[in-house]
């Protein structure tokens, strides 16, 4: 009987962190959205060509910080 217990106790931490989880999801879901748009209206008119050329650009700066700072 303590055993039934104390996995209803661990079910009960699992349900409440999981939907601790879902219900912080809906709470920025609002947040999310207005980030997306404004992201998509600022990025629209870019051409993919210059996109990718700058993200490749910053991921190869932020790999050789990266490799800078462990070599150090």
């Amino acid at each position: 009987m303590i055993n039934y217990f104390k996995m209803k106790k661990a079910e009960w931490k699992i349900k409440s962190t999981v939907y601790g989880t879902i219900a912080a999801l809906i709470d920025n879901q609002k947040d999310i959205l207005n980030l997306l748009q404004k992201m998509y209206i600022a990025l629209k008119d870019v051409p993919v060509e210059d996109l990718q050329k700058g993200l490749v650009t910053k991921l190869a700066e932020i790999i050789h910080t990266q490799s800078k700072d462990m070599a150090e």
